[in-house]
């Protein structure tokens, strides 16, 4: 959410004088931006558990049970944080080490700077896009966290540019979604507080395009898994717990028509009385 334009302005004040209204927006504002990211990130770890587990059944031909899928996603909970942070950890530490190096380097050889951002804007995609279907190999193979980092990126590989266009098209269409509900909701919003009204509005876009995101990597890790392996309804699953739905019993196939590569050719003719 936006900065309120009254605290930017006091903010950028040369001679700023902090009152008591002043303090107490930022108070507001700091503790509603915490509030946000905290329900943000929940919604996002119990989103996607739950939403590949959903994805699961789904292509088990039964209808998902949101409280099996909760009740899933609160099993694995620990792991997905760990994963989210392993990653988070990794883009983070490569990203500060490379603008570190870019800004020593910057005085004495200005091309080492630039070729070590340019580097950097090449892993860091490169491995955001690999790691991305992490979360669903973590839920349903059931890997550790390191374990679901490597299979990921194992999966990717060879579909690397597939798989950022899927990722791309999902954000573009989460992006202007969340962009024209944000316009809508604002505009019933009360006026005078413009900073919680802002963070809900936030909050509420997140929670609904959260399981959309999810939902597209689950089905994005099902291709790919399809695409390297041998994959069948039984074994995802006993992966993700559960029973493959009961076929009925098939009828057996009408016998074939009589060929000449056929002992029983030529076909006889009826008997009389047939």
């Amino acid at each position: 959410a936006a900065i309120p334009p009254d605290l930017t302005q006091q903010l950028n004040d040369p001679n700023p004088v902090i009152d008591e209204a002043l303090l107490e927006q930022m108070i507001r504002f700091l503790g509603a931006a915490v509030l946000a990211a905290v329900i943000q990130s929940a919604a996002a770890v119990l989103a996607s558990a739950g939403s590949v587990r959903a994805v699961a059944e789904i292509y088990l031909g039964t209808a998902p049970d949101w409280r099996a899928s909760l009740s899933f996603a609160g099993r694995r909970l620990p792991a997905i944080l760990l994963t989210g942070f392993l990653i988070i950890v990794a883009i983070g530490a490569l990203s500060v080490g490379v603008w570190l190096v870019a800004g020593v380097t910057a005085s004495a050889s200005g091309a080492l700077a630039v070729l070590a951002i340019v580097a950097w804007l090449i892993v860091v995609p490169w491995l955001a896009i690999s790691w991305a279907p992490a979360i669903p190999v973590l839920v349903v193979e059931g890997s550790s966290p390191t374990e679901a980092l490597a299979r990921s990126f194992s999966l990717v590989r060879g579909r690397w540019w597939p798989t950022f266009g899927t990722l791309l098209t999902t954000w573009l269409i989460v992006a202007v979604l969340s962009g024209v509900a944000s316009r809508i909701l604002q505009a019933f919003l009360p006026e005078g507080n413009g900073v919680i009204a802002g963070m809900a509005v936030s909050v509420v876009i997140a929670v609904a395009t959260t399981p959309f995101v999810v939902s597209v990597l689950a089905v994005l890790y099902f291709d790919l898994r399809t695409r390297r392996e041998p994959f069948d309804l039984d074994r995802l699953a006993a992966e993700i717990g559960t029973s493959p739905p009961s076929n009925l019993e098939e009828s057996p196939p009408p016998p074939l028509p009589p060929t000449p590569d056929r002992p029983d050719w030529p076909p006889l003719p009826p008997s009389p009385g047939e």
